[in-house]
C-alpha cells in the first residue's frame, strides 16, 4: 500500500516520493507540503486506486493529513 500511495503522491505533488519517504506518522500536509488543491486530487485517487469510495460528509478530512490514518482508512472500507 505504501508504494500505491508514494505513487499518487508523487503524481499530485510533481515530485518524487518514494516509500522511503513515508513513514506511518508522516504527515502529508506539513511534511510533503501538499495543498487543499492536492488534496482533493489525493482522496480522488485513492477511490482510484483502491477502489473505495470516501463520502466527505462522513470523514473528518483529517484522515488524509497523516499516513497511517490514510492507510487504515482504506484497509477498514476495503474490509466492508
Amino acid at each position: 500500500m505504501k508504494a500505491q500511495i508514494a505513487s499518487i503522491l508523487t503524481e499530485i505533488l510533481d515530485e518524487t516520493i518514494t516509500v522511503a519517504d513515508i513513514q506511518d506518522d508522516t504527515n502529508l500536509t506539513s511534511d510533503l507540503g501538499m495543498t487543499s488543491l492536492n488534496m482533493m486530487y489525493f482522496i480522488l485517487e485513492i477511490e482510484n486506486v483502491f477502489g473505495v469510495e470516501v463520502d466527505l460528509e462522513e470523514v473528518d478530512l483529517e484522515t488524509f493529513f497523516v499516513y497511517k490514518t490514510v492507510k487504515a482508512y482504506i484497509e477498514r472500507e476495503q474490509a466492508e
